[in-house]
């Protein structure tokens, strides 16, 4: 019965008032918690508090002098069980709202309306911004489409291509796509085909704006590597390179390497314990990453992270590993085959030699041995006839 009393006394107030005063903007980031101000005077002794967003009902209680008793608290399906006042603070005039969890579906426009009798209170209309910044970009290759890919953002962003070494833009056809999803934020896709002259050995670019940050995701050729041996991995860094930023290593993008900070051109690294057996520690934030003695574990996406006050830098690059005795046994192979065939053709060669050297000997000797006969024969025919 109290909630049904207290929930007509918030529709009757929605009907004989409205908010006055001066408007003024909260801006809070989606997903997390937001507060909305709203201070009144107090009597001490208690308050009925309510909400509003246009005509729908955020939040309607009443508060006691020593406790509070909800008439009817978050009337309105999205936001019940999203919102809370500071209780201990209500006496004292505090009906700051906490509204927890925001999407960009609660942006608009608020007030609330305190009542303690005999007075009633208004407040001036408070906007609520939601932004939601570009915090992670995917991008990957596949064919001959190279494709990229940010979710949950708002407002609703931009994305544009290019390539390095750059290219013509009639060349970059692709086919972008950003939708709303129920919650009011935005997810953008883009492909982009490779033609004309455009080959996978440029490195690709997607940069993906919003109107609180911007991110830039880069695409690099893949890293061939064979199992024990060392890599070296490049990251793409700000052609203008600022004097404080941020560079993060990481591997399948959950696990950490290595994180640099670069304050006025001064570099501090820290290297995560289960790599350090694996990386140079000699490097800086411009000279890449240098790992050695890879396993076939170490093999996949490994990205590099470069915040600066304005922007963040992603940049992919695929390792891949290959086994060391399968290469090892390759090798043996393909030796010892080019080994027995070179044994082949000296031999060959040898037999061949020494074949027409008898051959030789043996025609000499026949024409030795017919001279012989000849000579013979003249003697005896001169000895006969005398």
């Amino acid at each position: 019965m109290a909630a049904n009393e207290a929930l007509l006394l918030c529709s009757l107030l929605w009907i004989v008032s409205s908010a006055e005063g001066k408007e003024f903007t909260v801006t809070c980031l989606a997903s997390e918690d937001c507060t909305l101000p709203c201070q009144f005077q107090s009597d001490g002794r208690g308050a009925r508090i309510m909400w509003y967003k246009k005509k729908t009902i955020v939040s309607c209680t009443r508060y006691g002098n020593t406790s509070f008793v909800v008439g009817h608290n978050s009337p309105a399906d999205k936001y019940k069980g999203r919102t809370g006042l500071y209780a201990d603070q209500v006496l004292e005039g505090n009906a700051t709202l906490l509204l927890r969890n925001v999407t960009p579906n609660d942006q608009g426009k608020y007030f609330c309306i305190t009542m303690t009798a005999p007075r009633t209170d208004e407040s001036g209309i408070i906007s609520l911004v939601i932004k939601a910044p570009v915090r992670e970009i995917d991008i990957d290759f596949s064919g001959d489409v190279v494709t990229c890919a940010a979710e949950g953002i708002f407002p609703a962003p931009t994305l544009t291509w290019s390539t390095d070494p750059p290219a013509d833009a009639q060349l970059l056809q692709n086919k972008t796509k950003a939708q709303k999803n129920k919650y009011g934020f935005y997810d953008i896709q883009s492909s982009l085909r490779l033609t004309g002259n455009i080959t996978t050995n440029h490195t690709y670019v997607c940069s993906i704006t919003s109107d609180s940050n911007r991110k830039t995701a880069f695409l690099k050729a893949s890293v061939l590597a064979s199992a024990g041996s060392s890599v070296k991995i490049s990251c793409s860094l700000p052609r203008t390179v600022p004097q404080s930023f941020n560079v993060t290593w990481r591997f399948r993008r959950s696990h950490p390497i290595v994180s640099i900070s670069v304050v006025d051109q001064r570099s501090q690294a820290k290297v995560w314990d289960q790599w350090k057996p694996r990386v140079i520690t000699n490097f800086s934030a411009s000279g890449g990453l240098h790992l050695h003695s890879l396993k076939s574990e170490h093999q996949g996406a490994y990205t590099c992270e470069v915040n600066t006050p304005e922007e963040m830098y992603v940049t992919w690059t695929d390792v891949t590993v290959t086994e060391e005795s399968k290469t090892f046994t390759y090798i043996m192979v393909i030796a010892g085959l080019s080994y027995f065939l070179f044994l082949s053709y000296v031999t060959l060669g040898i037999l061949g030699y020494r074949i027409r050297q008898l051959e030789s000997a043996r025609r000499q000797e026949e024409q030795t041995d017919g001279t012989s006969v000849s000579l013979t024969e003249a003697v005896n025919s001169e000895v006969t006839e005398e």
